[in-house]
């Protein structure tokens, strides 16, 4: 009886575990039950499953409204450890998610991240000042306890970025994973030169909305051309979740003891 005891909370073990690398990975988000429009759209998503029921409950969602005018912190500390990895694209029906081998990570304030995926939303999804950018970044990492920080970048127009193109010289219109293993990508290009960030407690930003997710979203935005963005946008022409209350929430604007490793 024991030993049928020990194997139960084994197997128990290794599903929460799956659960939740499911989550950062992305797994769920093939799940096309839940969309940005029509009769499944973000006000709706706590109201197709039980497993979603966060998404319509929860008091610390995200994205929200971020202003330059949040109290400010000067001593918080990013560092990157990317290291290049093959290319893997997962065009998962929301949206285009490139998967990372193990072996970058990312100090927040002295807690290590591992980073698993990244991926991209148009509109931005928070806001910066009232207003949103053409798109936004979201790095998803994950520590040793499971727990979720996600590095977000708001991309404007501008200049050719080298990174974006990369990805989307690869990129299949059709749903699916896409390897292109012979090319490889660094997301430190992301996040070089950047000085300021905006630090709070949300959530994921698609179902099931998972909350307690560390939020570090830099100030600065990345550049990408128009033919970029429209690239994107002829795949997935909205796909932000719409701005989420504040719930008095402490936000802060943090100067970065930024370095890159």
């Amino acid at each position: 009886m024991d030993r049928i005891k020990f194997i139960y909370w084994i197997l128990v073990g290794l599903l929460l575990s799956f659960s939740t690398m499911s989550l950062v990975l992305g797994a769920s988000e093939t799940n096309h039950s839940w969309s940005y429009e029509g009769a499944n759209n973000p006000e709706r998503w706590g109201e197709i499953s039980i497993e979603y029921e966060t998404c319509s409950r929860g008091l610390f969602q995200s994205p929200i409204a971020l202003a330059s005018s949040n109290l400010i912190r000067d001593n918080g500390n990013i560092e990157t450890h990317y290291q290049a990895t093959p290319l893997v694209i997962n065009n998962n029906g929301h949206t285009i998610q490139v998967n990372y081998q193990p072996g970058s990570y990312a100090m927040i304030n002295g807690e290590k991240y591992e980073l698993k995926q990244f991926h991209f939303h148009t509109p931005s999804e928070h806001t910066l000042n009232g207003q949103k950018s053409e798109m936004e970044l979201h790095l998803v990492h994950q520590n040793e306890q499971g727990n979720i920080a996600v590095i977000g970048l708001f991309i404007k127009e501008g200049k050719p970025n080298p990174t974006l193109a990369t990805i989307w010289e690869n990129l299949s219109p059709r749903e699916g994973i896409q390897e292109a293993k012979e090319q490889r990508i660094d997301a430190s290009h992301f996040i070089d030169n950047h000085v300021t960030y905006f630090h709070y407690q949300g959530s994921l930003t698609t179902p099931p909305c998972s909350e307690n997710v560390n939020w570090n979203v830099i100030q600065e935005p990345l550049e990408a051309s128009r033919q970029q963005i429209e690239q994107f946008m002829n795949l997935y022409p909205m796909n932000a979740r719409p701005i989420q209350e504040h719930n008095d929430r402490v936000v802060e604007l943090i100067m970065i003891n930024h370095s890159h490793k």
